[in-house]
């Protein structure tokens, strides 16, 4: 038997105006930590690896709010990335 061992992972991206996606979807404000609780951990307990996209020019504390959203819902494994500008999925 052979098994995927390719880990899952999501994108969340903040856009130039603060709106955040999930993957291509928008987080309604007040939504993230719920859709974050409601994402599937893989086989091993684990939650996916999230690779978090922002805009360099987005204030501190808008970044750093969905950083502690990620970690309060379990999330460790986080990659950054910066970009000049993140438009829409």
């Amino acid at each position: 038997m052979v098994f995927d061992q390719t880990p899952s992972q999501i994108e969340l991206s903040i856009a130039t105006d603060g709106t955040i996606y999930m993957d291509k979807t928008v987080v309604r404000p007040g939504t993230l930590g719920a859709m974050l609780e409601a994402v599937p951990k893989g086989a091993d307990g684990k939650p996916p690896l999230v690779t978090l996209r922002a805009d360099k020019t987005l204030e501190y504390g808008k970044v750093m709010g969905v950083m502690g959203e990620l970690n309060h819902a379990g999330f460790n494994a986080i990659s950054l990335v910066t970009d000049h500008s993140v438009s829409a999925p």
